[in-house]
């Protein structure tokens, strides 16, 4: 384990860490709570909503996915409520995985932001509840949606292929 990982655990096992983490939990259930209530959620996970459709949005830069068509505006579709999308001209075998599973990416976010706060050694208060509500959002957001995983289904070959060579590396190993 690295300096830096042994630094982040030692941060969150601490009474500031408990504080976070419990808050985040709160936030978390909140947010699942309040789903019901479309306009009033759309806009407690905006920030989170934001982060996820940008994350499929670089991805796709980056992986010549050729994304456009970004939304952020939540609408209805039948039962489902989407808050938000990035259409891409160009899926394939070789990006759609990484595309779809782009907003995972948030979650080391959210772990560092927490590092970072229970770093600074201030009392949690009104401004630790805040960060706190940030880190929940980008926890939330890092979950893939129904559509996130058809984008990955493109590349299950790839994937298949992957678990079969890890298979083969344990047992070989």
């Amino acid at each position: 384990m690295s300096t830096l990982e042994r630094s982040v655990w030692t941060a969150l096992d601490s009474h500031r860490g408990a504080m976070y983490a419990g808050a985040i939990a709160v936030y978390l259930v909140l947010f699942v709570l309040l789903r019901p209530k479309a306009a009033l959620f759309s806009l407690v996970v905006l920030p989170g909503t934001l982060l996820h459709e940008l994350s499929h949005w670089v991805a796709g830069i980056v992986l010549g996915g050729r994304p456009g068509g970004l939304r952020l505006v939540p609408a209805r579709h039948g039962n489902q409520l989407m808050l938000g999308s990035v259409e891409f001209a160009n899926l394939r075998w070789y990006n759609g995985v990484f595309i779809g599973l782009a907003p995972l990416s948030l979650l080391p976010a959210a772990l560092a932001l927490v590092a970072w706060r229970i770093g600074h050694g201030t009392t949690f208060g009104v401004a630790g509840a805040g960060w706190a509500y940030v880190a929940a959002n980008l926890v939330y957001a890092a979950g893939p949606s129904r559509q996130d995983l058809r984008i990955v289904a493109i590349s299950r070959w790839m994937l298949v292929s992957a678990a079969l060579l890890a298979a083969g590396w344990m047992t070989y190993f």
